[in-house]
């Protein structure tokens, strides 16, 4: 009954259920490549591209670049695929799945600046957060378990750093996670935690892609019927099937499944309207916008492609 107490109270919890958490919040080696990618940035893709291009955040495997002008926005479009490859190659690992471009400044640089600086010292205001007798006799005797006697006391100190977080995170505004079985917190204003979100965004990815692969015709007023989703992100997925069709066609293929859905996908009509001249026209097309796909770029294709350079 006290732990049932104590839960619905966001103040006690058992080790048993703290750990999974405290050692998910540790693994840091995503978080550590992503800054890499950003503070190496130059050494990646070379010091012309950095010198119109900056990176300006990293997420859910979109990397966001601010350029110096549309047009670099443009022609790095088509240099996607390399710059994937570079990053991805570099992290050592599929980091980077879409470049989102763009030309904007951040919005409200100083003020935001001037907030940051008025931070609260999160490290001093953990050290006034007390627990109870009752508290820290829990974590140890979870803790005591441990065989050696140096990582238990490790654990119990890393065990009441995570609970006076959990406290303080509390005292803030910051409640559970709406998610059914997760026991993590979210910021005021958020119904679920990052890991929450993250997970709920990618199933939503996979309804749409789903939705578009059944119906590739379908254009974003039609699907918002069926999945709530932004305009952004049904553009960012529509691109995604494109490309990933795109490596499955090959070159002078046009009556396979996969050449026929990429062409309703590209042109978003539907099978009523198409037609061999229609199919054929716009794989040709294809072959030059999706010019650094493999698949859709046959021997053929070398030749324009040194004539650009």
């Amino acid at each position: 009954m006290a732990e049932s107490n104590s839960r619905s109270n966001g103040l006690l919890e058992r080790v048993g259920n703290i750990f999974p958490e405290m050692l998910k919040s540790m693994k840091l080696g995503n978080e550590f490549k992503r800054r890499m990618v950003i503070y190496n940035w130059q050494e990646i893709v070379g010091r012309d591209i950095a010198a119109h291009a900056k990176p300006v955040k990293l997420e859910f495997k979109r990397l966001f670049i601010r350029t110096t002008h549309p047009a670099w926005a443009e022609q790095l479009k088509y240099m996607e695929y390399q710059l994937k490859a570079k990053i991805n190659k570099y992290a050592g690992e599929k980091l980077v799945q879409e470049l989102v471009f763009t030309n904007l400044q951040p919005p409200q640089v100083q003020a935001v600046a001037h907030v940051e600086s008025k931070k609260p010292d999160v490290g001093r205001e953990l050290q006034k957060i007390r627990l109870s007798q009752q508290e820290l006799a829990e974590l140890h005797r979870d803790c005591s378990h441990v065989a050696n006697k140096d990582l238990a006391a490790s654990f119990e100190k890393l065990g009441q750093n995570f609970l006076r977080l959990r406290k303080y995170r509390q005292q803030i505004g910051w409640q559970l996670c709406q998610q059914e079985n997760c026991q993590s917190q979210c910021p005021p204003g958020e119904k679920y935690c990052q890991s929450c979100q993250r997970k709920l965004r990618q199933a939503r990815e996979l309804r749409l892609q789903k939705l578009l692969y059944d119906m590739p015709w379908c254009k974003y007023g039609d699907i918002i019927q069926e999945e709530n989703c932004t305009e952004q992100e049904f553009k960012a997925i529509r691109s995604n099937l494109i490309q990933r069709l795109a490596a499955r066609v090959s070159y002078g293929d046009t009556t396979s499944v996969d050449a026929i859905t990429l062409v309703m996908l590209y042109r978003s009509i539907p099978p009523e309207q198409l037609n061999e001249q229609v199919i054929q026209k716009t794989l040709y097309a294809l072959r030059y916008d999706l010019r650094y796909v493999p698949g859709m770029t046959g021997k053929k294709d070398k030749q324009p492609k040194e004539k650009e350079k």
